[in-house]
């Protein structure tokens, strides 16, 4: 069988790599300090192999869950690739979870073990896998389990029940050819950034993906915008993975446009909407054609894309569906006619489940395999998808509807505002009126400011009723507002 038919696992695309490349870099870690630690090809496989041995010594074999509790560091991605080269699924919980939430999570998950620095917890620590000898005394090497399901991640953004989402699809492709790895343009000679945290799938996901591509990764400890630029500068990542908020910290640092960034080939922006001034400060920083958006979500119910040079002649669009069906139904389950927003229900590939929860009950299917996340949107008359925003968003106040994402993105465009928030919060008159909690800089701009440029560029009924200033908004690692804990305290 050549290597273009056989089906390679990430533990065995690993192994094959540090045998080809010992010494190329296969992971670049940024730290809150700036500084920089690096591993070679052979150093991950070597590494991964002697965890994968510990962890299945502790029981640990094909299909059984790995929960990895860890914040984002190189132990993290070595401890995934153990999980891989035993055929197990790994389970990214964040390490920022309050423990009542964390223990939810793990027990829902029920991992045959768990690699986790909390006293508590009694995992496998990063300590324990830095001592671990250099020869384990069972081999791993040549190992050809299946990683099946893929993963399993934590819904993002939940204060609620916890539920996991479970990719049962298995970890098994040609040499270099992960199907995703076609869509995002992943090449073997690249360097991809992704900023964000490992517990959310876009990081984690992408990484996978990239070091299945042969690919070098780098990711950091926390973001943060200046010392992200600097890393770029220094060391000249070919794809840049990022979420909106992300976006508009780095176009607010002083000097953004005097910073070389002429090393990205492909800017992906995903997870949340993105305000159009921060995508057209990316598009004139380094071109239209290397700006990209990516709408799906963890289910895989759907998945669009769209360039900055399409995204010029469709504005405000993330595009239309690459191997994805799309309809937008009404309230009554009818269907909505191009222009008119409703819910999105897309169809991914045949319509079969791409994923299926634990702890949650499965998305309902409106036929043919169509199923809604909960994003509202409509298409135009050439298929291309808009997003208007979250149905659990969206604010009635007085019978109209108001879309958060729109205020915040009028908002987040005045110089100053460095963080936005818009809520619906309880009124006798209106049932609900817009209320806007905003970080400024330096308390400027003014309440006034702000509420007579929204005049200048929302409708009247749009327009927050109620503000107020707060020092930081509770957003996750992901950059996800925590909208929840912004409403319980106003409701």
């Amino acid at each position: 069988m050549s290597e273009d038919q056989k089906l390679w696992t990430p533990g065995a695309v690993c192994k094959e790599l540090a045998n080809r490349e010992p010494d190329e870099a296969a992971l670049h870690f940024l730290n809150e300090t700036g500084s920089v630690t690096t591993l070679s090809r052979a150093e991950l496989d070597d590494w991964s192999d002697r965890v994968a041995v510990t962890l299945s010594k502790t029981g640990v074999m094909a299909s059984d869950r790995v929960a990895i509790h860890l914040p984002t560091c190189p132990e993290h991605v070595v401890a995934t690739l153990a999980a891989y080269k035993l055929g197990a699924c790994p389970t990214p919980v964040s390490d920022r979870m309050p423990a009542a939430e964390r223990d939810g999570l793990i027990a829902l998950a029920e991992p045959k073990a768990i690699v986790s620095d909390a006293p508590e917890l009694n995992g496998i620590t990063r300590s324990a896998m830095a001592k671990l000898p250099a020869d384990p005394g069972q081999a791993i090497t040549g190992r050809e389990a299946v990683p099946q399901p893929a993963k399993a991640i934590a819904s993002g953004g939940s204060t609620g029940k916890p539920k996991l989402i479970v990719s049962p699809g298995a970890f098994a492709f040609p040499w270099q050819a992960h199907p995703l790895a076609a869509v995002l343009d992943f090449r073997p000679a690249d360097l991809v950034y992704s900023p964000g945290p490992l517990f959310h799938n876009q990081a984690f996901f992408f990484s996978q993906i990239a070091l299945f591509q042969g690919a070098t990764i780098a990711l950091n400890a926390r973001f943060n915008a200046e010392l992200a630029l600097s890393f770029v500068e220094s060391h000249r990542p070919s794809v840049l993975n990022v979420v909106p908020t992300m976006m508009q910290r780095m176009l607010r640092t002083e000097g953004f446009r005097q910073r070389d960034l002429s090393s990205i080939r492909r800017l992906w922006h995903l997870a949340a909407p993105c305000p159009e001034w921060a995508k057209l400060g990316w598009m004139e920083a380094i071109g239209d054609q290397r700006v990209w958006e990516l709408w799906a979500a963890t289910e895989i119910t759907g998945l669009t894309t769209i360039s900055g040079e399409e995204w010029r002649q469709h504005r405000g669009s993330v595009g239309r569906g690459v191997m994805t069906d799309i309809k937008i139904l009404d309230s009554n389950g009818q269907p909505c006619p191009p222009g008119t927003v409703g819910e999105i229900y897309s169809r991914f590939g045949d319509g079969s489940p791409q994923y299926h929860y634990l702890g949650a009950s499965p998305l309902p299917d409106v036929g043919e395999g169509y199923r809604s996340v909960g994003d509202l949107g409509y298409v135009d008359e050439s298929g291309y998808l808009y997003l208007a925003d979250r149905r659990t968003d969206l604010i009635i106040s007085g019978g109209s509807n108001v879309y958060p994402a729109e205020v915040e993105a009028v908002i987040s465009a005045l110089p100053g505002v460095r963080d936005v928030a818009v809520i619906g919060v309880p009124d006798e008159d209106l049932g609900r009126r817009v209320h806007a909690v905003v970080e400024v800089s330096d308390g400027d701009p003014s309440p006034e400011e702000i509420l007579t440029h929204c005049a200048e560029h929302l409708a009247r009924y749009k327009i927050p009723r109620t503000l107020e200033f707060a020092t930081a908004l509770p957003r996750n690692e992901a950059g996800k507002i925590r909208r929840s804990a912004l409403i319980s305290g106003r409701a």
